[in-house]
């Protein structure tokens, strides 16, 4: 869509509403669909598209191979070979390069599952494939029966054959790295040289891996940030619940709540980026309530993997980019607390739209997409076409998809304006409209002068 055919429709459009919807139907478009809890996304040296798929998990043989969540309410976490890497083809088709890999998911839903969850290649074209756990490590080779999950692989696309570079569930077990509860999930990775940096949102730290065979290099916890929460920032309990826990013992890191619910300051990082200028860029999610606005994206120096706050105030981010002008992207699960949106096995109670973020270089930040489409995303990259792709409906079996979205102004509106910048252009254009009006008026006058 052209800036003028843009600018005609605002013309016509009696709402800000409008106009921004207009904006938003021009620019998001669906990559692929019909995916079981679409994660990590990346671009081979080819341009070819790679998805990982964290599967929708399975019964666990019987409800063998089953533990309980840790962070949704117990419920079962069931084992199934369901995970994938995942091929698209310019025209949308989904090849399967590699299928029947390890997952687990809270069941029967199939929701919030960890199994193949990011997937990058180097320099070389070599590409690297993590799997995540979302459980306590201990659990992993024993009850669940699933060795592969919790570690970074050098994997082979032809073959399906991978050789384990770090073992972090094991690595959480032994070290327990932040010193709170035992729980391990590998989340994203991004690679810098012969390095990946991998967070774990389970273990809230990061990752410093040699990619040589060298294994784990450095491992840092995530520094924590202090938040006081307010009894209206937790979801309403049950009349007369005095104790939600069942008198369950408090696990290391954590206290009780006014209202008897535990919570944390836990630090969760779940996306991780190169910045420009060769530090890393990590994005957090923060813990049960999920307090909105209280989300950091935090600066890492690569060496010591110590942090510092680059930003603030945002809600339950799951990704972070840099498009090639140096600007940041920060990417929304959901724009409130997740547990007014959706219940823990996948039901959906209220609005999941999430949003994409741009923060320029001097700071500035402008929301360039929100909703209408946009839901419970996880991970973002730009792809060679200068598009942003972003795993849809990532939590979810069966619905999760591949977007894109064009984040450029140049040939067409493609970034959502904020309100004031919606009634802004509405002016523009009525003025724009009568300047249209005087000048056809004037030319009318020029040719009867003639006349």
């Amino acid at each position: 869509m052209k800036f003028k055919s843009f600018a005609l429709l605002f013309s016509v459009c009696v709402t800000a509403t409008c106009g921004t919807q207009a904006a938003r139907a021009a620019s998001l478009s669906v990559v692929a669909d019909g995916l079981d809890n679409a994660r990590g996304i990346s671009f081979a040296p080819d341009g070819s598209i790679y998805v990982t798929q964290s599967g929708k998990g399975g019964d666990g043989n019987g409800g063998v191979n089953c533990i309980p969540s840790p962070s949704a309410q117990y419920i079962p976490l069931c084992s199934g070979n369901t995970g994938a890497v995942t091929k698209i083809t310019a025209d949308g088709q989904k090849v399967p390069l590699l299928t029947n890999l390890p997952s687990i998911a809270l069941t029967p839903s199939g929701e919030q599952a960890a199994g193949p969850a990011d997937i990058k290649f180097d320099s070389k074209g070599d590409a690297y494939l993590l799997y995540g756990l979302a459980g306590d490590p201990n659990s992993r080779d024993t009850k669940l029966a699933s060795p592969l999950l919790g570690q970074l692989y050098k994997v082979d696309l032809n073959t399906g054959s991978l050789t384990s570079l770090a073992d972090f569930a094991s690595y959480e077990a032994k070290n327990n790295p932040d010193g709170t509860d035992l729980i391990s999930n590998p989340y994203a990775f991004a690679i810098k040289g012969d390095t990946a940096y991998v967070v774990d949102g389970g273990g809230n730290s990061i990752y410093s891996v040699g990619l040589d065979g060298s294994g784990i290099k450095n491992v840092a916890a995530i520094p924590q940030k202090i938040i006081s929460l307010s009894t209206d920032q937790f979801p309403t309990l049950p009349e007369g619940t005095t104790d939600p826990t069942g008198g369950a013992p408090l696990p290391p890191g954590y206290t009780r709540a006014s209202n008897g619910l535990p919570v944390s300051n836990q630090s969760v990082p779940t996306g991780i980026a190169v910045a420009p200028d060769g530090s890393l860029t990590l994005s957090e999610y923060t813990y049960f309530p999920y307090p909105e606005k209280e989300a950091r994206i935090l600066k890492v120096d690569p060496d010591t993997l110590q942090t510092q706050v680059l930003a603030d105030g945002f809600t339950q981010l799951t990704g972070v980019t840099y498009d090639s002008d140096g600007n940041l992207y920060a990417l929304q699960h959901i724009n409130q607390s997740e547990w007014k949106a959706i219940q823990q096995g996948g039901v959906i109670t209220g609005d999941i739209s999430g949003s994409v973020i741009e923060i320029a270089k001097d700071g500035t930040r402008k929301t360039i997409w929100s909703g209408d489409g946009l839901e419970a995303a996880s991970e973002l990259t730009f792809g060679p076409d200068g598009d942003l792709y972003i795993s849809n409906r990532a939590r979810l079996a069966g619905t999760s998809q591949v977007i894109k979205i064009d984040p450029r102004s140049s040939g067409g509106a493609t970034k959502v304006p904020e309100p004031a910048s919606v009634i802004g252009l509405l002016l523009a254009t009525a003025v724009g409209v009568k300047a249209m009006k005087r000048k056809r008026q004037e030319e009318l006058l020029d040719k009867v002068e003639t006349i």
